[in-house]
């Protein structure tokens, strides 16, 4: 299925999704990288584009950007406005957005599209009409999902209903199909500690050219060294421990399979159209990698058994990290620029529905999911250029990364893609934040990038001090690691947001 691009819209600063205060988690590098690039994003309204091809003979249209949250707008001085009252009494009181208090229904704000006067927003978090800056706010506008309307909090599924993503867990809808998210957090609350920097930046981290974090912040990395590599595991105490890789088969990037599944709300559509995912495979912190050693290198050319994607297996110590699903070979010119780093399979993650989904397996562009238990890859969409990273950021979508910079949001369900925005360089890794559902994205310039997968809004974040990758730890710090084969240095962190 080929692709189409999809490009609109320019990114500002108003287009920041999420509103409220709260430590805005940025850091100063280490040293400091090339000059920005300008930033090219889908536009916040709901707005009609090029259909994108989903099957062969088939085309749908897409929307560009708007899913879920709200561009910043003015604020002004003043208190929380009254929700609505009605005198009629409480036979009728039914919605989502409705309380019976002392014999009225008190309405809240959500689901309403006036319901806040001139410089205030809907705060779907608590039904309050807020100013713009109040601290633990989620507002924004509604997107069109067929005959559904999805809110802050949520975003529409590609087959009509309207499902949670971060910071909410679930969704609520009126009887005429206005959703918005419910059970939302607003404040981080970290539930592990990162293993100590000086541990990491010890045996660990030699030769490193990744690095991923599972729920309990336990530490994974992989190597290219020009040698034998390893998959490296390191705890929270600072316990390590090494699992030898095939030979001298460079390892890219490894993901490890986190709790990341957000329920959708009972009254949606069930998720079971002809393009069914593949079927799960069990184990949450569950660790796969790619090995991407370059076609036309030493022992790696003209060798299938060098390329691919491959799982560790913990309790077998002869071959530890077996290749599971073999990569044709490929070539690409970045995003490191280097030829040993930029070959083979890209784009490793794995999916809300436990599946894991690489891109360039088949070919140059091609997205693929990979069901481990069967050993077996279904090609599901094609790009009309390289893939260089991507990260899961709904119960069924992915953000992908394509050489030169573009991100589209892919449905896994229904093999469509959305344009989101060109950060206009190459994406060296993407890492998602459960906490508000922001993606960090490291280019090529040394930028690290905060983007919003549903509006398209993104921002500078921090630099990193060399070409490297970024990793999202449920300690609420985001980690950089160098790639070593490149550049000789440090894991650094900085703090990410606290609050909404």
């Amino acid at each position: 299925m080929a692709m189409r691009r999809v490009r609109t819209g320019v990114a500002t600063a108003a287009a920041w999704a999420v509103l409220g205060c709260g430590d805005d988690g940025r850091g100063d590098s280490a040293a400091s990288g090339s000059a920005s690039s300008p930033i090219t994003t889908a536009t916040e309204a709901s707005t009609a584009t090029e259909p994108t091809t989903t099957t062969a003979g088939t085309t749908a249209p897409t929307t560009a950007g708007g899913d879920s949250e709200s561009t910043g707008e003015a604020t002004t001085a003043g208190t929380t406005a009254p929700t609505t009252t009605s005198a009629v009494g409480c036979q009728d009181c039914t919605q989502p957005h409705q309380q019976c208090i002392a014999g009225e229904c008190v309405s809240g704000c959500q689901g309403q599209a006036d319901a806040c006067g001139p410089g205030q927003v809907c705060d779907v978090i608590s039904g309050e009409c807020k100013d713009g800056g109040d601290g633990c706010t989620l507002a924004g506008p509604s997107a069109a999902c067929d005959s559904a309307e999805c809110g802050p909090g949520s975003a529409c599924d590609g087959q009509g209903g309207c499902i949670a993503v971060a910071p909410c867990l679930d969704v609520a809808c009126t009887d005429d199909g206005r959703c918005w998210g419910t059970q939302c957090s607003c404040e981080r609350t970290p539930s592990c500690g990162d293993p100590p920097a000086d541990l990491l930046n010890g045996p660990f981290s030699a030769d490193i050219s990744a690095l991923d974090f599972a729920d309990d912040c336990t530490a994974w990395a992989v190597t290219v060294s020009g040698g034998q590599e390893f998959v490296r595991r390191m705890s929270s105490a600072g316990e390590m421990e090494a699992f030898g890789a095939i030979g001298d088969y460079d390892l890219g990037e490894v993901r490890v399979l986190r709790n990341l599944v957000i329920p959708r709300a009972a009254g949606s559509p069930a998720l079971t159209a002809a393009a069914t995912p593949p079927s799960p495979v069990e184990g949450n912190g569950e660790v796969a990698l790619t090995y991407i050693c370059c076609p036309s290198c030493g022992s790696c050319a003209n060798n299938p058994s060098a390329r691919g994607v491959a799982r560790l297996v913990e309790d077998d110590p002869v071959m530890p990290l077996p290749i599971v699903i073999y990569a044709e070979p490929t070539q690409g010119t970045g995003p490191f620029g280097q030829m040993h780093l930029d070959g083979g399979p890209q784009g490793l993650t794995w999916g809300e529905n436990r599946v894991l989904y690489v891109g360039n397996a088949v070919g140059d562009g091609d997205y693929s999911s990979a069901d481990l238990e069967a050993g077996t890859v279904d090609s599901l969409y094609t790009f009309d250029a390289r893939v260089s990273a991507s990260a899961p950021v709904s119960p069924v979508h992915n953000l992908v990364a394509l050489l030169e910079g573009e991100l589209y949001r892919f449905n896994v369900v229904t093999h469509e893609a959305e344009f989101v925005v060109d950060v206009m360089a190459d994406v060296t890794g993407l890492s998602h934040d459960a906490f508000d559902g922001h993606v960090y994205a490291s280019l090529s310039t040394l930028e690290v990038v905060r983007v919003h997968p549903f509006t398209g809004a993104a921002l500078p974040f921090a630099t990193m001090p060399a070409k490297g990758r970024v990793a999202v730890s449920p300690s609420g710090a985001l980690w950089f690691t160098p790639v070593k084969y490149l550049n000789a240095g440090a894991l650094q962190s900085w703090p990410l947001p606290t609050g909404l």
